[in-house]
């Protein structure tokens, strides 16, 4: 069986999905017992993700340095969070529960146990597609992550994170008319991320 991993490289996310993944890690990081001395401190990943916060709003406003100073912060948290990534995976040392327990997306999930009536259709503009599945048992949360191309991808890190919702349906919106689109969420409960669903694809309209 291969070795699951924790994800650390997040440089293909969109910066309002780096920050709405790092609050994420950091409510499943605070107060856990296994990590309790996280490197970089959780103290200081929320300072790099409420700066960024910040100068993402800025940078929205215009102008080259505004927008400068959001990339430095951005990749700043990156290699925050990768460096948290490693400290998590030191301190499981392959343990399958600590990983899931960070937050962290985790590499080489397996398949389900084909319980998730997962679907897609597109939606009522160009580029929109909606996604939704049945509801999992005490899941807080789901998490979806996309792919575009022929075939799903052989490499888990090739999946892109697309969002975090409540609800067992969310928009992805301003996608390419005419491509395909691979799709697969996981449900969050108290014990942390679940497996990931089958992938299904749609054509975007």
């Amino acid at each position: 069986m291969t070795r699951k991993r924790v994800i650390i490289n997040f440089a293909h996310l969109s910066v309002e999905l780096l920050i709405e993944l790092a609050w994420f890690i950091i409510s499943k990081m605070t107060g856990n017992v296994y990590f309790t001395t996280p490197d970089p401190t959780l103290a200081s990943i929320t300072a790099l993700v409420k700066d960024l916060e910040t100068k993402n709003t800025l940078a929205q406003e215009g102008g080259r340095q505004a927008h400068s100073d959001m990339l430095d912060a951005r990749d700043a948290l990156l290699a925050a969070l990768r460096s948290l990534g490693l400290y998590v995976e030191k301190i499981a040392d392959g343990n399958e529960t600590i990983l899931i327990s960070s937050g962290f997306p985790l590499t080489k999930d397996h398949l389900p146990k084909r319980r998730d009536n997962f679907w897609a259709k597109r939606g009522p503009n160009a580029g929109d597609i909606l996604v939704g599945c049945v509801a999992y048992p005490k899941a807080k949360a789901y998490v979806w992550q996309r792919f575009v191309g022929t075939n799903p991808p052989t490499d888990d890190n090739l999946w892109v994170w697309s969002g975090v919702s409540t609800q067992t349906k969310m928009g992805l919106t301003n996608l390419d008319s005419g491509s395909r689109v691979w799709l697969r969420y996981c449900a969050v409960t108290k014990n942390g991320m679940m497996e990931w669903s089958n992938p299904i694809d749609i054509i975007v309209g």
